[in-house]
C-alpha cells in the first residue's frame, strides 16, 4: 500500500538529522522568498535549490509528485484564469478568449509559487517525524505570552501537528470514498455535478467520525493539554546554524534579481 501524501519517510540523510526548528524556520523563509520573488530567474533558482535538497534527502520523486497531484486541477485553473483574463498584449484569439503575454507571465508565477510551497512542505513533512514537528513548534512558541490568550504553546503545537497529520489521512479517505462509490456504479466523469454530493457527503461524515475517534482516544490516554516531556531532546547543532546562515545568504542572493 502506497504511503499517503505529506507523510513521514524514515531516513538517515542530512535533512533527516536537522533540528525540526531549523526545518520549520527554513520552510517559513522559503515560503516568504517564494512570494517575494518576481523574476523567472529567481523561480528557477528556487526549483534548482529544491532539487539539490531532494538529492540530499535521498527521497524518491514519487513522494513529491503525490504532494502536487491533488492540487494540479486548482493550479491549472488559476493559470488559465490569469492567462485569459489579464489585460495586456494579445498573443492569439480564440472566440471570446484573448490570452495575453502578461497573463501568461502572471499565470506562470502563480503556478510556480503554489508548486514550490507544496514541494517545500512535502520535503519538510517527509524528512521530519510528526512528533518532532510538534516538539519544534512548541519550542518556537514557548517564549510567547500565549497564556494571556488562554492557550499554551503545547496546545497550539498539538493542533498544528494534528492538522498536518490529518492532511494525508484526508487524501487517503478521498481515494477510499471515490473507490467505494465507483464500486457502487458511480461514474465520476459522466456528470460531475451529480457525483460531487456522492463524494463530499460521505467524506464529511468520515472526517467527522475520525475527528471524534481521535478526541476519544486522546481523552482515554489522559490528554490534558498541558506541557509534557518529549522523546525528542532538541538541541541546535553546528549543522543547524550553518544551514540557517546558508539560507539567509541564498535568500539575499535571490532577492537581488
Amino acid at each position: 500500500m502506497q504511503e499517503p501524501v505529506f507523510s513521514y519517510v524514515p531516513g538517515a540523510s542530512f535533512l533527516h538529522k536537522l533540528d525540526p526548528r531549523t526545518k520549520l524556520a527554513a520552510v517559513m523563509l522559503l515560503g516568504i522568498l517564494t512570494f517575494r520573488t518576481e523574476s523567472f530567474f529567481g523561480f528557477g533558482m528556487l526549483f534548482a535549490f529544491f532539487l539539490a535538497l531532494t538529492s540530499c534527502s535521498g527521497l524518491p520523486a514519487i513522494v513529491f509528485f503525490r504532494a502536487v497531484r491533488p492540487m494540479l486541477l486548482f493550479i491549472t485553473f488559476i493559470f488559465l484564469a490569469q492567462l485569459f483574463f489579464t489585460e495586456g498584449r494579445v498573443l492569439a484569439s480564440f472566440w471570446v478568449l484573448h490570452p495575453s503575454l502578461e497573463g501568461l507571465q502572471d499565470g506562470l508565477r502563480l503556478s510556480a509559487r503554489f508548486i514550490l510551497l507544496l514541494l517545500f512542505a512535502a520535503l519538510m513533512t517527509a524528512t521530519t517525524d510528526p512528533s518532532a514537528i510538534t516538539c519544534g513548534i512548541e519550542r518556537i512558541l514557548r517564549p510567547l505570552p500565549l497564556r494571556w490568550l488562554g492557550v499554551s504553546s503545547f496546545e497550539l503545537a498539538t493542533m498544528m501537528n494534528l492538522s498536518i497529520a490529518f492532511l494525508p489521512l484526508l487524501f487517503e479517505r478521498v481515494e477510499r470514498t471515490k473507490a467505494a462509490q465507483a464500486s457502487r456504479g458511480m461514474y465520476f466523469g459522466k456528470n460531475p455535478f451529480h457525483s460531487i454530493p456522492a463524494l463530499v457527503i460521505p467524506l464529511i461524515r468520515g472526517v467527522a467520525r475520525d475527528a471524534e475517534e481521535l478526541a476519544l482516544a486522546m481523552e482515554s490516554r489522559g490528554y490534558q493539554g498541558t506541557r509534557r516531556t518529549s522523546i525528542h531532546e532538541l538541541s541546535m547543532q553546528k549543522r543547524d546554524w550553518t544551514t540557517l546562515l546558508a539560507l539567509v545568504f541564498f535568500a539575499a542572493f535571490i532577492l537581488k534579481f
